[in-house]
């Protein structure tokens, strides 16, 4: 899946998509646009995960001395469109219309993973949610 977190690339040049997505919002509160732009048509599907949970799971499988090939992310997987209106709102920012540039490339439209053999081995971890991640970088980088 996709990784963010709070040192992740924020630009819209080279930043990655969550990054980027906040950077945006942050821009047109600030200069009080009433719009973001997103390529292409908002509907391929994400699957997002903290940086910070990849760094507990290294560091559980470390402590407890296990060597396991698996996937980790959350069950989320949304729609770029969801994920951007997710966004607008733990960003405070409803207000603001999401246009679409559709002359601009979609991506990939899938990117899931099977997440099975890490539920089955770290069954009771708790990954922290988009909709939290997003809020937390964003109260961090609005100042």
């Amino acid at each position: 899946c996709n990784l963010y977190g709070e040192f992740d690339k924020f630009d819209q040049i080279r930043g990655h998509f969550v990054g980027a997505l906040i950077h945006k919002i942050i821009i047109a509160k600030k200069s009080n646009e009433n719009y973001i732009e997103l390529f292409g048509d908002g509907t391929p599907l994400r699957q997002f995960m903290h940086a910070r949970d990849v760094a507990k799971v290294i560091s559980n499988m470390i402590e407890e001395d296990r060597y396991l090939n698996m996937n980790v992310a959350t069950n989320e997987n949304y729609s770029v469109d969801k994920i951007a209106k997710i966004a607008l709102k733990v960003c405070d920012a409803e207000h603001l219309e999401i246009k679409y540039n559709s002359d601009r490339p979609n991506g990939q439209m899938r990117k899931d993973i099977d997440t099975s053999i890490f539920k089955e081995n770290f069954p009771n971890f708790k990954l922290v949610q988009l909709s939290d991640g997003i809020e937390e970088i964003y109260k961090k980088l609005k100042k």
